[in-house]
């Protein structure tokens, strides 16, 4: 599949201004650090070759959970890459499930992966999840880690780099990724049951400069 091709069957379905910004950035900025939005679609078109960042976050994730589990992304982004990786290795294990939750989905027609186009509320449950997932989740990210602390699940979430403070905090205080970070373990902290504990480990994909937050229960 080409781009044209990708965005001939998908077009529609992305906002007029993210389809601007994939037509004028195809192509320039691989591999770089660089917005899930385009991380995505060369996923898709396959052109990742031997670095895949995808693939680097699953094999973390395997090394620290079961992937025959049943998965919930939260806020899977557009076209949800990471869950296509994790459904494929499912199939080889021939175990697990995986569940992805965006209102700016662009397909709800992948098989074997269950995509829900809406946003994960705080009140929705996660009683029948194993492992609640983020890659690059912006504002969902505390959601995942009180929702996750809150029915007592496990998390690994790959943390992106910008900034996702309340309107409130902004009215008084200067942003900073050193105090969004920081701000995540606070929040980490504040929610989570006796014993919890989160680790922060440095992207495993090249080129990324992101962090890794996993909570693993004991």
């Amino acid at each position: 599949m080409y781009l044209k091709e990708f965005l001939a069957k998908y077009k529609t379905q992305y906002p007029p201004a993210a389809v601007e910004y994939i037509m004028n950035n195809f192509g320039k900025m691989l591999p770089l650090d660089n917005p899930d939005i385009l991380n995505q679609v060369y996923d898709a078109l396959g052109m990742y070759k031997d670095e895949i960042p995808y693939a680097d976050y699953l094999k973390l994730l395997e090394k620290y959970f079961d992937i025959s589990s049943n998965i919930l992304e939260i806020g899977g982004g557009f076209y949800p890459a990471f869950a296509t990786h994790v459904h494929n290795r499912q199939l080889q294990t021939k175990k697990g499930t995986i569940t992805v939750y965006d209102k700016m989905l662009v397909t709800q027609n992948l098989s074997g992966i269950k995509l829900v186009k809406k946003d994960f509320n705080i009140k929705d449950s996660v009683s029948q999840y194993d492992l609640l997932v983020g890659i690059l989740p912006c504002e969902a990210t505390t959601l995942i880690i009180k929702k996750a602390n809150e029915e007592n699940k496990n998390f690994f979430i790959v943390l992106c780099n910008c900034t996702h403070f309340s309107r409130q905090y902004l009215m008084f205080n200067q942003p900073s990724l050193e105090k969004w970070r920081e701000h995540i373990k606070e929040t980490f902290e504040e929610t989570k049951k006796a014993g919890d504990e989160m680790l922060i480990l440095d992207s495993p994909a090249k080129n990324t400069d992101y962090k890794v937050l996993i909570k693993q229960k004991k």
